[in-house]
């Protein structure tokens, strides 16, 4: 067997740097993705993100089984009964919420809707009218609530669970605090008029 020329050793010689090179890359790539997999796998699989869109999450809470056992709730105990169970449930939750608050004021309630979190920016388009000492009014023009109850023909169940519980939730908030309202999109309207005032 011949030797190889001396051109041929260093092309060779070159060829292994190469892959030693692209070896080290793949490698550390290769940890990075072994250092991630650990990660994920110090994460219980309840807390892995769900990849749903939102309209899919609210199709999953909703329409498979939440509104159909409103549906033969309301048929039982009457309509009612639910509206009044979810103005409760709204309000006491919102007293909790609103008890580590710096104050009640109409600043204080509008800042959660000045900045939106996530899930409010991404299942409502609201514009604000007013923004002044004396009142707060939002325009809703879309809403993922008043969509994914009217599409299940529950219109009057989103009202009930959903809408007027907005009412409790203002007075739980602050008990001067009064919401005017007179149209909603779950209703059939072509906005929400939400505007809060605090009496005096």
């Amino acid at each position: 067997m011949a030797c190889p020329s001396r051109g041929n050793y260093q092309d060779r010689r070159q060829l292994v740097k190469n892959l030693c090179t692209v070896g080290s890359i793949a490698c550390l790539g290769c940890s990075r993705l072994a250092f991630a997999a650990a990660e994920e796998a110090r994460v219980h699989k309840f807390a892995a993100p769900s990849e749903m869109t939102f309209e899919e999450v609210f199709k999953f809470a909703y329409v498979n089984s939440f509104i159909p056992t409103l549906k033969v709730l309301a048929n039982r105990v009457g309509l009612e009964t639910i509206q009044q169970a979810a103005c409760d449930s709204a309000a006491a939750d919102m007293r909790r919420s609103a008890a580590s608050l710096p104050g009640r004021g109409l600043a204080d309630w509008a800042a959660s809707l000045k900045e939106p979190n996530r899930l409010l920016d991404h299942v409502l388009a609201y514009e604000i009218v007013e923004d002044s000492e004396h009142a707060f009014e939002v325009r809703v023009t879309e809403c993922l609530w008043a969509a994914t109850f009217r599409n299940a023909d529950a219109a009057d169940l989103g009202y009930s669970w959903v809408c007027h519980p907005d009412f409790a939730m203002a007075t739980a908030f602050n008990p001067r605090m009064r919401l005017k309202r007179d149209a909603t999109l779950m209703q059939g309207d072509t906005s929400c008029n939400h505007r809060w005032e605090l009496a005096t």
